[in-house]
């Protein structure tokens, strides 16, 4: 683990040295790409901002309504689908169809039927949930052997003491890399659908610097959106090594 550690501190050093000699050396524009120290600055002032503030509580608000709708929906639909061929060949079409085509493409369509407003953003980021979500669910129940079934209603469990007692445990790890696959998914469409129309949020704040060439403030503000992601991204990866560390000791 600690050799990891070096090796993305090493990547982000080189990147970072990159990024200020292009600046310095006049590889790319100083106004387009701005060095370390016009944006460290900037940084700063973005988080002492209670305007950002706001537009980051906004943005953050939308996110959390999308995952909490779209991620028990989704465990529910693929819990289903996994267990039953029925629902399977339903929800297949959905899913792989939701998971092949860009979604972006359907943000205009999101307009014309919901507005700019907080529902529309809130419906477009469960759709970057739901589908990977689904997909995982459907996946780990698929892969439990069907004796575990037969085992459960042999000892006369009910459906939910089945799903809790035998299910969860097996597809735990497939829900927990799912879910964080479709949170970090989530914050991209919330983020899209802001820049694309929006009264407020953080992604239109970021797109309406770059309109005005505002290029510090767009580059600390993709910086603090990116660290935030990775954080939270690498949070959930540490619960899922916990989780799957506790499967096998429970085993």
């Amino acid at each position: 683990m600690f050799i990891v550690w070096v090796i993305r501190l090493a990547a982000i050093s080189v990147l970072v040295g990159l990024w200020q000699g292009a600046s310095t050396f006049g590889w790319a524009d100083p106004s387009l790409l701005p060095p370390v120290e016009v944006i460290a600055p900037a940084i700063v002032r973005l988080l002492g901002d209670p305007e950002f503030h706001r537009e980051v509580a906004t943005t953050s608000s939308r996110v959390a309504l999308a995952f909490l709708i779209g991620a028990p929906l989704a465990i529910a639909l693929g819990v289903a689908a996994g267990e039953s061929e029925k629902v399977r060949r339903y929800v297949n079409p959905a899913i792989y169809f939701g998971i092949s085509v860009p979604q972006s493409i359907f943000l205009p369509l999101f307009i014309l039927l919901l507005g700019i407003g907080m529902t529309q953003k809130v419906v477009f980021g469960i759709t970057h949930v739901i589908f990977i979500g689904m997909l995982t669910a459907m996946t780990g129940v698929m892969a439990i052997p069907a004796s575990i079934g037969l085992l459960a209603r042999s000892l006369g469990a009910s459906r939910r003491q089945t799903f809790l007692k035998f299910y969860l445990p097996a597809i735990l790890p497939h829900l927990i890399t799912g879910l964080r696959i479709g949170l970090v998914f989530d914050i991209i469409g919330v983020l899209l659908a802001e820049m694309y129309a929006s009264r407020d949020g953080l992604g239109i704040l970021i797109f309406s610097w770059s309109e005005n060439f505002k290029t510090g403030e767009m580059m600390a503000a993709i910086l603090l959106v990116s660290c935030s992601t990775i954080f939270v991204n690498e949070s959930l990866r540490v619960f899922e090594h916990r989780m799957g560390r506790w499967r096998l000791t429970t085993a």
